[in-house]
């Protein structure tokens, strides 16, 4: 007789937040690491509603979530299984004090180093997959000719 073992599986939803071109994030509670806000997606809310719910909590971003899914990964962790909806958020504002700020730092990284620095690894595919399908949701910044930087363009 073989006995089986009840997984627990969760719905999770988060963004991949971007702020005049930078990429927010933050880091996980109680590590250095880098990751994106994250969290379960609450009954009465849709999975969209529940990644801006968290990035507010986690980062003290607000913005446009936008409909459509830009990928899924999964994992595992003390003894569940977790799938993770993610989506792109146009931030619109970024808080000075939010809920998780005593617990977590924040920072803004060009898409390439975001890449680089966030963990998981399937966040950092998904990431830039993204990037490199979406070039125009990252602005470049224009550069100053030398005449206008010194005053020749008369």
């Amino acid at each position: 007789m073989s006995s089986k073992i009840k997984q627990k599986y969760f719905k999770q939803s988060g963004v991949i937040p971007v702020y005049k071109g930078k990429v927010v994030v933050i880091t996980a509670r109680g590590s250095k690491r880098w990751i994106i806000p994250k969290g379960s997606i609450e009954w009465e809310l849709t999975a969209q509603e529940s990644a801006a719910k968290e990035a507010l909590e986690e980062a003290g971003i607000k913005g446009e979530v936008l409909p459509d899914e830009i990928g899924t990964y999964t994992y595992e962790k003390m003894g569940g299984s977790y799938k993770v909806r993610l989506y792109y958020m146009k931030v619109t504002k970024i808080k000075d004090n939010w809920d998780e700020k005593h617990f977590r730092k924040r920072k803004l990284l060009n898409p390439k180093q975001a890449v680089k620095k966030v963990v998981p690894a399937a966040v950092s595919k998904i990431m830039a997959n993204f990037f490199n399908e979406n070039r125009h949701l990252i602005k470049k910044k224009k550069k100053k000719s030398k005449k206008k930087k010194e005053g020749l363009d008369k």
